[in-house]
């Protein structure tokens, strides 16, 4: 998976050339897997749905993210419905790098790409959510296409992202930036079909506290933890880095989610976690350099439209 690839960096050392190592690791892992129409070039001037400017642009453009994706898949976890969905109708077990590579590739299209594009993704989205859908065995129904799941999934995923923002960029956004972000993050939400998102920090606060009566750990949940926390990789050095960046995950989980989770308070393991995930994020932003995503993206946005002649 994404996080095991990252952390092959013991076998990169060796290499002797642990930059371009690095570099190349961490674009197969953003390309496990990709989006049919993903690409970010064109029409020239279109800044797409947010903009060189927008939070959201500073926000993803950081490895963070990386930590903050897995901990919104683990805090969405806790809704039963949802996760019931995944597992009927997901494949993440079985290609787990593939399933996160299309879930990174829809996250950069609408981050990234033309407004045309974006919504073209987002379409093509919506029509994938009309087959996750049935009854649970209790009888609770559940459908990706609904809004009040739509807006868990989004939430969650821009709260573990903001929230590993948070923690590990050296260089945060303020509290006015955060409302913001949820604001812009609750667009691509919409785009797929929910009302009602949540848009700044209090209103999220505001919403996880009327969804927590119907949060539990239950079976299904039992099973992304197991998934999350074994150890994946070639070697002994990926599978301490896979277990590291499971636990960075976790430990960014909020108070009432980690209880939920049973988890015990270790605030030396905290500290060690912490500590050497800044360092790893650190030596991949000096190695990877500018994304090709981003360069393709801000060309686009920034590049004069074209003016049609018109001659008569």
């Amino acid at each position: 998976m994404l996080v095991t690839r990252l952390l092959e960096i013991g076998d990169l050392a060796m290499m002797g050339n642990l930059k371009r190592g690095i570099a190349l690791t961490w674009a197969k892992s953003l390309n496990a897997d990709s989006m049919p129409g993903e690409q970010y070039s064109g029409p020239a001037g279109d800044p797409g749905l947010f903009g060189p400017q927008s939070v959201m642009w500073y926000v993803h453009d950081d490895p963070s993210g990386v930590v903050g994706g897995v901990m919104g898949l683990i805090l969405g976890s806790l809704h039963e419905p949802t996760m019931h969905g995944t597992n009927k109708h997901s494949v993440y077990k079985d290609d787990p790098a593939g399933r996160l590579g299309r879930t990174v590739s829809f996250v950069n299209t609408m981050c990234w790409a033309s407004t045309p594009v974006a919504e073209k993704m987002a379409q093509t989205v919506q029509r994938m959510h009309k087959h996750v859908h049935g009854t649970m065995p209790d009888g609770r129904p559940y459908d990706a296409s609904a809004s009040e799941n739509l807006i868990w999934t989004g939430v969650t995923q821009a709260y573990g992202i903001i929230q590993a923002h948070l923690r590990y960029h050296p260089n945060p956004v303020s509290p006015a930036q955060v409302d913001q972000y949820f604001a812009e993050y609750a667009v691509i939400t919409e785009k797929l079909g929910a009302t009602g998102v949540p848009k700044s920090a209090a209103e999220v606060d505001a919403y996880f506290a009327a969804m927590r009566p119907q949060l539990t750990y239950s079976e299904e949940t039992a099973d992304v933890v197991g998934f999350f926390t074994r150890p994946f990789g070639k070697n002994q050095a990926a599978r301490a880095g896979s277990r590291l960046l499971s636990k960075a995950a976790f430990d960014l989980l909020p108070p009432w989610a980690r209880k939920l989770y049973r988890l015990p308070d270790s605030p030396i393991d905290q500290l060690i976690t912490r500590r050497s995930v800044r360092v790893l994020f650190q030596l991949l932003r000096d190695s990877v350099g500018e994304s090709v995503i981003k360069t393709e993206a801000v060309r686009r946005a920034t590049a004069r439209p074209e003016v049609l002649s018109q001659t008569g």
